[in-house]
């Protein structure tokens, strides 16, 4: 084992320690923002319920996933996903990646956030004052991934992240960085992948407002507090059955999930294909603390070898509803 192999483990695992650290014996439900960071929008992955840290992903919506995989690319690859959220949100992101020889893989990605118009209510207009407001989050990012051995990669994203509601001058921006591992355990199609997403500074509103105690204005002005990125610390693993068939090719994945302000939980995931063309896919979350089913996704894609897959996902939220979501990939 090389000298820059193992200085990339040592510095993955004291970051990912100084992480786990961080977080609280209890759980602090709803207590981070920025969770557009958090939506899947590749809709192949979304069909798996976000099983992919371990996944061989040849495209460029690796970014999102497991950085480190961008080194699977086979040359270049262009990514764009859309999602109908809830109450009419609208979720979108990109990514486009490009493979250097002998250097690594680089790639540019986004991804945004808009609420749609909402009318504004006040502590005096509870029923509406008749101006609207729209709340946008946007990020942009920069990825690089290189391979150290034949079996281990290593990728990261550096991400400048801003939540915003141009109506009232708010806005709040900060850095973020991703880090990725990738390894092939040689154990047949057996796959280990690690990342820890979104570690970075709190986002703060800088900005005062103007308070109400019992329908009444308090006369000092209070501030906003900063609050703290969706940090999230996913391992997981991957394995390919069927390979010795000529048509048909199972992939199931597990991802054990520890975010910083919900409960941890299991991502598992299933991918069919048939004839290397279509994709049919299922996942859910469980929580291993017995709280038991959280969601359940689906979805089905068609690939077209050496050119691109589309894909279409829909997630089950039990009371929320479900929501739907397609994504493109072209790759080359």
């Amino acid at each position: 084992m090389n000298m820059k192999f193992r200085v990339i483990i040592l510095i993955s695992f004291l970051l990912i320690g100084q992480a786990a650290v961080g977080q609280e014996i209890f759980e602090k439900v709803g207590t981070a923002g920025a969770h557009f960071l958090n939506v899947s929008v590749d809709a192949g992955v979304r069909g798996m319920g976000d099983a992919l840290t371990a996944q061989k992903k040849t495209d460029a919506f690796a970014v999102h996933y497991n950085p480190a995989t961008l080194v699977y690319v086979p040359s270049y690859s262009a990514s764009f996903g859309m999602v109908s959220y809830f109450a009419d949100i609208s979720v979108s992101g990109g990514a486009a990646a490009y493979r250097i020889d002998g250097i690594g893989t680089a790639a540019l990605t986004y991804r945004s956030l808009n609420s749609g118009p909402m009318e504004e209510t006040t502590v005096i207009h509870q029923d509406g004052t008749g101006n609207m407001f729209e709340w946008t989050d946007v990020a942009i990012g920069l990825s690089f991934a290189r391979s150290f051995t034949d079996r281990f990669s290593f990728g990261m994203n550096l991400n400048y992240v801003s939540q915003s509601i141009s109506a009232y001058d708010l806005s709040a921006s900060a850095w973020s960085v991703d880090l990725g591992t990738f390894y092939l355990t040689g154990y047949r199609s057996l796959r280990l992948g690690m990342t820890i997403r979104n570690f970075g500074p709190e986002l703060d509103f800088n900005t005062s407002f103007t308070d109400y105690n019992n329908g009444e204005i308090i006369p000092e002005e209070s501030e906003y507090r900063a609050f703290h990125m969706p940090l999230t610390f996913q391992v997981g693993v991957a394995m390919d059955f069927l390979e010795d068939t000529k048509n048909h090719f199972v992939t199931v994945a597990i991802d054990a999930v520890h975010p910083n302000e919900s409960a941890e939980r299991l991502n598992l995931g299933v991918d069919y294909r048939f004839m290397n063309t279509i994709h049919l896919r299922g996942g859910t979350w469980l929580s291993p603390a017995g709280t038991g089913y959280a969601s359940l996704f689906g979805g089905v894609g068609f690939e077209v070898a050496s050119i691109g897959r589309f894909d279409y996902a829909i997630s089950s939220y039990d009371i929320l509803g479900v929501i739907h979501q397609f994504s493109l990939t072209i790759s080359r």
